[in-house]
Parts: structure tokens; sequence; C-alpha cells
């Protein structure tokens, strides 16, 4: 076990090289499919749209055997749901909806707002090219066409395609199971009493709900106190039950500080401090087949961490097909900042537009590990990069939006 820090890249690296791909699978309805990986491809066994189809509400003619500013007779009319199977006759035009399937002998269809209805005659105002207006026949998608590749993570998109093509199924990797914990004696279940000399636990519920997000399944092993033997046995019985445990507390180097040595004697520490501010005493190691991840216990620095080192191996567990970094996008800064250089640094701050819609990055002056407002009242985390040790107001920097549709403006 080595002491040395790295560099967050260097972690990422050695903690995705250590992560094994599970892949076992289940079929499971696609209403409980959000955010599930697809097991393997899907292939489109229905075309779309199945048959030639109007873009438009109009009337549908033959653009070669039709004229400007004529009188046409209108044949009928066809609405989408209805098959029609009379061919269109030369020089007239059938009154049609959108979605509703082109008539043969059809080659057009004239926008509504281009013709003058007069009784059961129309006239064309503007006359379309051949093909106008229509969408043809395996446009969108042709049977045998791969849909959804494997290893995607299924979004509400994905969803309607598949739903289009009749399906109520879908193929998934079987959910990772997740262990988390929190360890110290100094810290009270919320809902329980608190002693004078303890504070309510919140790392395990937050963690928990990050992690949610990628369709885990949680398996909650409450507080336990710092004690070698409590969390030997802890530690033992997740192992058999979890394909990754998270744990928050304990990494660090005090006198109460065991987990490490406990997972270690267990299996195996493969590297622990990563050069990040927050979250500096990151471990990651294994017991026989389960990975651990040891976050700190101080409730920035293991959100940051969560979301910076686990969120990664659970991906890649799950079989996606690509593990993706964090968007950035860059801001200005608005404010000088002088910190000590060394570690890389993701300081909680808020990203605005200008009046010219330029984004802007202000940090919070609060920077405490411990102080979990400044995530709360954040919708950015700004990245410092481990050499610089003074930014000046104006400097572009870049910056992790906590949601896409930040930053929040009145726009």
């Amino acid at each position: 076990m080595s002491s040395k820090w790295l560099s967050l890249e260097h972690a990422l690296e050695k903690a995705i090289d250590a992560t094994s791909i599970l892949g076992e699978s289940e079929t499971i309805e696609l209403s409980r499919a959000l955010g599930r990986i697809t097991a393997s491809e899907v292939h489109a066994s229905l075309s779309v749209p199945p048959w030639d189809n109007s873009a438009m509400d109009g009337f549908a003619i033959n653009a070669a055997d039709s004229r400007e500013d004529t009188l046409m007779p209108i044949q009928g009319t066809i609405t989408a749901g209805m098959a029609e199977d009379e061919p269109l006759k030369p020089g007239h035009a059938i009154k049609i909806m959108t979605g509703a399937p082109v008539p043969p002998g059809a080659d057009a269809v004239v926008m509504v707002e281009n013709t003058h209805t007069k009784g059961n005659s129309v006239t064309i105002n503007k006359l379309p090219s051949s093909g106008e207006n229509i969408r043809k026949k395996e446009a969108d998608i042709k049977i045998g066409q791969s849909l959804v590749n494997q290893g995607i993570r299924l979004q509400p998109q994905h969803l309607m395609l598949l739903s289009s093509q009749g399906l109520t199924t879908v193929d998934v990797v079987k959910q990772v199971k997740v262990g988390v914990v929190a360890t110290g004696s100094e810290l009270a279940q919320p809902g329980e009493p608190c002693l004078p000399t303890q504070i309510y636990e919140s790392n395990r519920i937050g963690v928990s709900a990050l992690l949610s997000e990628l369709g885990v399944e949680i398996i909650d092993f409450g507080i336990v106190k710092d004690d070698e033997q409590s969390l030997t046995a802890l530690f033992k019985e997740a192992s058999e039950r979890v394909d990754v445990m998270v744990s928050s507390g304990g990494v660090s180097v005090g006198d109460a500080d065991y987990v490490k040595d406990v997972i270690d004697a267990l299996g195996s520490i493969d590297f622990w401090k990563v050069a990040i501010k927050p979250g500096k005493p990151f471990a990651l190691g294994h017991i026989g087949n389960t990975l651990f991840c040891g976050l700190p216990g101080n409730p920035v620095s293991a959100f940051v961490t969560a979301k910076l080192l686990v969120t990664p191996l659970i991906r890649k567990m799950q079989g996606e097909q690509q593990v993706r970094k964090p968007l950035t996008v860059n801001a200005t800064v608005t404010c000088d900042i002088k910190r000590r250089a060394g570690r890389r640094d993701f300081q909680r701050a808020t990203i605005t537009y200008d009046e010219n819609f330029n984004l802007l990055v202000t940090p919070f002056r609060t920077q405490s590990s411990g102080v979990m407002t400044s995530i709360t009242a954040a919708n950015c985390l700004m990245i410092i990069h481990e050499d610089i040790s003074h930014v000046e107001k104006g400097t572009t920097l870049p910056v992790i939006p906590f949601d896409l549709l930040s930053p929040e403006s009145d726009l």
C-alpha cells in the first residue's frame, strides 16, 4: 500500500483497471428500464414510417398532373389511422391529414395554407415539387437496423424509440449491488437521540442518492463505531452481499482510523491519497470480488470523491459503452483567488451569464470540506489545476455544472 499521492487521472486509471464488468443480464419492462444499461444490441423489427405518409395537413396530389390556380375536384379525405386503397384519380386531389398514408398515384402534398377550398373543389396557390411534404417509408428506421447498441444507458428517448417498435421489455445488465456504511463513534443516526459529543450522520443518504441515479441497488449497512472488531465483521458480511462497498470516514491517519487496516487485512488496499481538494484520503481496494471505495468523512469531500471517483467505477462495472469524463465548460472568474498549489482544487461556485451571455463563475469564500451548504448553494465545481497558486479576476477556468440546464438565469 503506497502513501504517495496520485493525480486524479492516475487514480481513475488505476481504479478503472481494477474494476471488472459484471456481465450478468436480466429482462425487465420498459417502464422500469430508465437509467439501466443495455445488455445486448437492439434491432428494429418494424419500419418507421411503415408507409409513405403526409408530413402536413393538406391535399395529396400528383405534381406533374396538377396546375396552379386551377380548380381540382376533391376525391375524398384520409385521416391518420385510415387506409386508402383507391388510387388518386388524374386531375384530382385528396384531402389528407398529418400522418395519414399517401394514396397510390399521389407524389406530393400541398400545405393547406397554400390552397383555397370552394365546395368540393380546391385551388392550388403554390404547386409543390414531387416528394414534397411526404415522409417516405423507412426514412427513419429500416427492419434489421441497429436501434440501441450494447452498453448504452437508457434515457427517456431510448424508451420512446423501443416502444415505437412495439416492445414492452428490454435486456439490461443486472443491477450492481452497492453497500454504503458510515464509520465513526461520533456519528448519530438521524431521528435518534444525539449525544453532546456526536453529530448526525449525513453521508450515507447523500452518497446513496448520488449513486442511485446510476440505477444501482443500494444496501444500507448503517453506522459502525471506530472499532476494529466491528468493522471487520461488517466488511466480511458486505463482501458476501455486494459488488461495491462504499464507506465514509476512517481512511485518514488518525488513531481511530481503522478502515484501511481492516480492508488490507481482509483483502487489499490498491491505493489511497489522491491529489485533489476536497477529498485527499480516498482509498480503493478489494475484499475478494467486492470492490471497496473508502470516502473521506467530511460531507463535501465524500460528495466530491463519490462523484469524481466512485461513479466512473460503477459505470465501468455496469458495462457502459463509454465511461465519460464529467462535462466541463469554460467560464470567466469574477474575483482574484489565492491558494496553496499541489492538489487539484474543485471549488464550489455559482455559474451565471453576463449581459452578453458569456459564462461567469464565482467561487464561495468558504471552501471548507465540512461546510455542506457550499454544495447546496453551488451549481458547479470550479477546477483549479495543481500547479496554480494564484488566479486573477478575468481568468478563464473549466467548471463542471451540476445540471446541464445550469446556469440559472432570467433569460
